[in-house]
């Protein structure tokens, strides 16, 4: 069994438990970005405070969370995203850790636990009902992907693209379109595109400031890269892109809708795809897809009409592939108010509660 338990609060972290757990979550097939402390660090700008929990088995670590905890006007929410990861994801080891989930939960007084565990994970819904969470998923949270691979380099990349994605990307060229790569001196510029698209998308910007997007910058240094397309002199478009392991994921983008049929957007991820690889990266993490999408797409093995009326018609047509993740679930204290979470969780006041919250 597991030993050795070190926890501590992840802004003021002993600095080799903290080194310990980088290095075990960038070197395991499961390590996310949003388990590490450099994330802690991000979120603690949106009022989120972390504790880092660990264990080890012999001489050997054998698994951890990072759980986020905000202060809110029920409670206090904890939030474990992409967590716990393990050494080994046998049925001891994952009830071991779902046990030190709920026990770390009640030392902090957490009044609900959100936990999604990590993508590819084997812990199920059934494994954490059993714990006493609630078998619906807690909205707002992305349970669906596409991921395109990077295998083969940029020869490789173009090939898998759709037909109209090669178009577009050869017309882009021709039309004067280029990609250029920011720094952080360029944030500004990024974070007004950002808010454009948000906009037309009729969602509110995250993160909510320059600033939020500079503490990501700070804290990912050389793991993070920003990419413009130009037309001229002028930045049309943006991409965000935040390297961990060997998976690049496009964290954030925006575009003024300028210059549509110069097709900036598509250049603008070929490019990114490209220097991705370069990166070392060997996938692609466009963010988010709707789930009934995604299961009607790994069903069929053909993507369904209503396909391209949706935004994710542009990343499947870049040689996204849908994937579907662990579904996040909540628990919530004292415990006889669980009967009452699954229909409570259908309420969509209480879903945009839930997501503005946790937010992204």
């Amino acid at each position: 069994m597991p030993t050795g338990d070190h926890a501590c609060v992840a802004t003021d972290l002993d600095r080799g438990q903290t080194e310990r757990w980088e290095r075990f979550l960038a070197s395991h097939p499961l390590g996310q970005y949003q388990q590490s402390v450099r994330w802690a660090r991000v979120k603690q700008g949106d009022g989120w405070s972390a504790r880092l929990k660990t264990w080890t088995s012999g001489h050997e670590l054998a698994g951890g969370f990072l759980m986020l905890v905000k202060k809110t006007r029920l409670g206090r929410l904890g939030f474990v995203n992409k967590g716990p990861v393990l050494r080994e994801e046998t049925p001891e080891f994952i009830n071991e850790a779902l046990n030190r989930l709920v026990r770390t939960a009640q030392e902090e007084q957490l009044r609900g636990l959100i936990v999604q565990p990590p993508d590819f994970s084997k812990i199920r819904r059934e494994h954490l009902h059993r714990h006493g969470f609630s078998l619906r998923a807690v909205p707002g949270i992305i349970d669906a992907t596409l991921i395109a691979s990077l295998e083969g380099g940029a020869e490789a990349i173009y090939k898998r693209l759709g037909s109209t994605a090669r178009n577009e990307a050869r017309r882009a060229m021709e039309r004067g379109v280029r990609v250029v790569e920011g720094d952080q001196a360029d944030l500004p510029v990024f974070f007004d595109l950002m808010c454009q698209s948000c906009v037309r998308q009729k969602v509110r910007p995250n993160p909510s400031s320059v600033q939020a997007l500079r503490l990501r910058w700070e804290a990912f240094g050389h793991d993070i890269k920003l990419l413009f397309a130009d037309v001229g002199n002028e930045r049309i478009a943006g991409l965000l892109l935040l390297r961990f392991a060997d998976r690049c994921t496009f964290e954030k983008k925006g575009w003024n809708e300028k210059y549509p049929k110069c097709f900036p957007n598509t250049l603008l991820y070929v490019e990114a795809m490209r220097k991705a690889a370069e990166w070392g990266c060997r996938s692609a993490d466009f963010g988010a897809m709707d789930r009934s999408l995604a299961e009607r797409i790994l069903k069929e093995g053909t993507a369904p009409g209503e396909l391209a009326a949706t935004r994710h018609s542009f990343h499947y047509r870049l040689g996204g592939m849908p994937v579907l993740l662990p579904p996040a679930q909540i628990r919530v204290w004292p415990r006889f108010l669980t009967g009452c979470m699954d229909f409570c969780l259908a309420w969509p006041r209480l879903s945009r509660w839930l997501e503005h919250r946790v937010g992204g």
